[in-house]
């Protein structure tokens, strides 16, 4: 309450300096600029103090929302943290058909990752386009050659995260390691979590992966930089997440394989997912079946998505989560993907399937392959 209040006085503060000299036409000339810069501050303050209403002041809104505190950071020096307060709506459908289905005559949705094997029905129930929108839909063949540019390797050995903490993070750096070898670097390494990218980027560092090709890890310099530094150098291994599996488009030979280290399902714990759970739940809904599974489903065609990008890419794509093969759910997955021929197998086989999937005989380096500490 203290702070709402000492923001809107400084907002109506700056609110009167401004009409106060806007009155006087020497000093509205002269302070123009600085007119402008305060009134953008103004709107940053406004802006700041109705969010900090949504996020803590309970009130009947006529979209559901869910609130929650997260601690984030540390400041060097200190032992302060930063607290963030936020507000999402639980359901995004009826904001879409407010703020945009019902305004407009005409709306054109076009992606390579609206459908799952179920085609467009978790979109639609998402965006709200399901009662009362007239919607007409269309799947386009893709003009990339899935058979010819790609391979799907799922090695059947690698341990589970879940089950096998401590050997699931030496088992990725070793088949990183391997996977480098085939297509001299060029590779993404996507994950679904801080903690577990930090721990692969450690033991690539110990194995020495590092002085042999450019590593890239994201945290350690904005996303931007790392993306042109890896395609610059055109055999990099850049480890990351979330951001990193849509919206990052690097077409052609800096970027020759992907290994995807795990499902990307959403954490159930996370505030605004739990939320949405149970809401789903509520009104007698599955809640795994009708909206973590497709949305896993459509994060991974997305991750799928950064590999080929133009009709001469070429590279394999390593999906090292078992549960791919052994759930029920895992031809979920894999009939949401693109066409890509699947390999399975111990990774030792696969290897060398991929290898003459890359036509690199002859092409490994010399050093030695360090053991893969893979499941029983």
């Amino acid at each position: 309450d203290d702070l709402l209040i000492v923001l809107d006085a400084i907002g109506r503060g700056l609110a009167r300096v401004r009409a106060i000299v806007d009155t006087d036409e020497k000093w509205s000339d002269l302070l123009a600029e600085l007119l402008v810069e305060m009134g953008g501050l103004q709107n940053r303050i406004d802006m700041s103090a109705a969010a900090l209403r949504t996020a803590l002041v309970p009130a009947q809104e006529p979209i559901p929302l869910v609130r929650w505190l997260e601690r984030r950071g540390r400041e060097e020096g200190s032992r302060m943290r930063n607290i963030a307060a936020n507000a999402a709506p639980i359901d995004l459908a009826h904001l879409m058909r407010e703020s945009l289905f019902d305004r407009v005559h005409t709306t054109v949705l076009t992606s390579a990752t609206l459908t799952t094997r179920d085609g467009f029905q978790f979109l639609r129930g998402r965006l709200g386009i399901d009662g009362g929108v007239r919607a007409t839909e269309s799947v386009h063949p893709s003009p990339f050659d899935f058979e010819r540019q790609t391979i799907l390797a799922v090695p059947t050995d690698a341990p589970d995260a879940r089950m096998h903490p401590q050997r699931y993070g030496a088992a990725v750096a070793a088949i990183t390691e391997d996977h480098a070898r085939l297509t001299d670097g060029g590779l993404f390494v996507l994950f679904t979590s801080y903690s577990a990218l930090r721990a692969v980027a450690a033991e690539l560092h110990r194995r020495g992966v590092a002085s042999r090709w450019p590593l890239f890890v994201q945290g350690e310099a904005p996303r931007a930089s790392l993306l042109q530094r890896f395609t610059d150098s055109q055999r990099g291994i850049l480890l990351g997440v979330a951001s990193f599996w849509e919206g990052v488009d690097v077409p052609g030979d800096p970027l020759r394989g992907l290994i995807i280290t795990k499902l990307p399902f959403k954490v159930p714990s996370e505030p605004l997912t739990a939320a949405r759970i149970e809401a789903i739940d509520s009104i007698g809904g599955n809640s795994f079946h009708d909206y973590m599974l497709p949305h896993a489903a459509l994060r991974l065609k997305q991750g799928f998505g950064r590999l080929v990008r133009t009709r001469t890419d070429h590279g394999a794509i390593v999906i090292l989560d078992p549960r791919l093969l052994s759930k029920g759910y895992g031809k979920y997955f894999l009939s949401s993907l693109p066409p890509a021929p699947l390999v399975t197998g111990p990774w030792q086989e696969l290897r060398e399937q991929l290898r003459l999937f890359y036509g690199r005989e002859g092409a490994e380096r010399s050093t030695p392959v360090q053991p893969i500490p893979m499941a029983n």
